[in-house]
């Protein structure tokens, strides 16, 4: 044996030691903290999910995206179109207000039925009931067959 085992010996030993009891107290310690490791995990998952909804709905997004980018570029394109044909050819807006067109038949003529005589309606909807009810056909239909 040479000096060099007899240090190894009690420095493994101690090392040895050392290192059980750190691994006793980390095991107590992760299990007094596993509630805080769970809710942390159960916050970072709350925390992560849009992320995770925007990844599912990601081709969805680029769609949106592109077809909101051509619309815009078309808009603006005939917006700029529109208003260079018009300053070409000279037209502009009126200042005067716009005012709805009527038809003059509907000006001059009076109302045909003035009055709404509720009773009168009554007896021309019945005027298309059938005389008999679903009851009485049903039983109608029974005894003839």
């Amino acid at each position: 044996m040479s000096w060099v085992s007899i240090l190894i010996y009690p420095l493994s030993f101690a090392f040895g030691l050392t290192t059980q009891l750190l691994s006793y107290l980390l095991a107590t310690l992760l299990f007094l903290a596993s509630p805080l490791i769970y809710i942390g995990h159960v916050v970072l998952y709350l925390a992560l999910l849009p992320l995770r909804i925007l990844m599912i709905l990601e081709a969805f997004i680029y769609f949106m995206t592109g077809a909101v980018l051509v619309g815009a570029t078309i808009g603006m394109i005939l917006h700029f179109t529109g208003s260079t044909i018009s300053q070409l050819l000279q037209i502009e807006e009126s200042d005067e207000p716009r005012q709805p067109h009527v038809k003059r038949e509907l000006l001059d003529s009076e109302p045909r039925n003035p009055s709404f005589d509720y009773l009168e309606v009554q007896i021309e909807d019945r005027k298309f009931l059938p005389y008999s009810t679903i009851l009485e056909e049903e039983e109608n239909s029974h005894e003839s067959g």
